[in-house]
């Protein structure tokens, strides 16, 4: 692989799970590797999954063992096509990644010296939270306004323009009107989150569905979770609020089931309905799908998405506790 390539990559990365995200993409579209996960290691030599492969993938089940073996012996550790490659500094190891190498090829030489690099940017941890945080912020603020308000006052302003020449239109442009000023009002609600402050992420999230139930949907919930980091919150809670708000929009289902459980040191989602479906393959992915994404990613955690015309849709991830 051409070194300067990988270290093309890396270059503006805005934090430590993005260095290792950009890593792992750069290796893997040179056909370095199948895929791979990255481990930020902590107090107490413990191991912060930064970036998770797909949670079928071989991999998942050896990684963290592999992980911690390249921690203790200070060394790459390789099993088959598997190997554990430590960045270390000084004799401390900063992070570990563990790949699945595509058969025949070897991991790039001078990797760890430019992961290293990368992170020993001044200030790269504090930055990179504060940009990305306030980056993923305003992309949903837009999007909500985009697809909620954006539409609704469109829709207004036609129905107004309609009622110059035939005034019994106006009380159906006072509904758009009255429309777009409550989903003002449920953006506002949605950004403080007080419910999410105050109760946690499961308490929330059944405040939640108890709402959209009242849209004509059945809703089945199982949520075995116990409280997490807020920011972990924060996330997992706009992404099942997005796959719900997607149900709603385009599904035409009867019925949707909400899941959250934990296995191991993993949580895992599920968001299935039984709408119309879609063709993944030929349908683009919208803003919503996009930003969903963003989020687990932003986790190091791992996001699929199922769905056949007449078959309804499942959103599932996975991102480590």
């Amino acid at each position: 692989m051409d070194c300067a390539r990988l270290a093309e990559a890396l270059v503006g990365a805005r934090g430590r799970q993005e260095i290792f995200r950009r890593a792992l993409a750069a290796l893997e579209e040179a056909g370095v590797i199948r895929c791979g996960e990255a481990y930020w290691v902590g107090e107490g030599l413990s191991l912060f999954q930064m970036q998770a492969c797909r949670t079928t993938c071989p991999l998942v089940a050896r990684s963290r063992l592999l992980a911690e073996e390249a921690l203790r012996r200070k060394e790459a550790v390789q099993e088959g096509s598997f190997v554990a490659l430590p960045v270390t500094q000084g004799g401390k190891t900063l992070a570990v990644m563990v790949l699945s190498l595509q058969e025949g090829r070897e991991i790039p030489e001078a990797l760890p010296s430019l992961l290293l690099l990368a992170l020993r940017r001044p200030g790269l941890e504090l930055a990179g939270k504060l940009l990305v945080a306030q980056e993923e912020e305003r992309r949903r603020v837009g999007r909500e306004l985009h697809d909620g308000v954006g539409s609704l006052l469109t829709a207004a302003l036609l129905t107004l323009k309609v009622a110059e020449k035939r005034p019994e239109e106006l009380p159906e442009a006072r509904k758009r009107v009255a429309e777009a000023l409550e989903e003002v009002r449920r953006l506002s609600r949605e950004l403080r989150m007080p419910l999410l402050d105050d109760l946690g992420l499961k308490e929330a999230l059944l405040r939640y569905l108890e709402e959209y139930s009242k849209h004509g949907l059945q809703v089945e919930a199982q949520l075995n979770l116990l409280h997490l980091p807020k920011e972990k919150e924060v996330a997992l809670f706009r992404v099942v609020q997005e796959a719900l708000t997607n149900v709603l929009r385009h599904a035409q289902a009867q019925r949707v089931s909400v899941r959250l459980w934990q296995e191991g040191d993993r949580l895992f989602g599920l968001v299935k309905d039984d709408g119309r479906g879609f063709d993944p393959e030929i349908t683009p992915p919208s803003v919503g799908l996009l930003g969903m994404q963003e989020r687990i990613q932003s986790l190091g955690g791992s996001f699929a998405l199922r769905s056949k015309p007449g078959q309804g849709t499942e959103v599932e991830f996975g991102v480590p506790l």
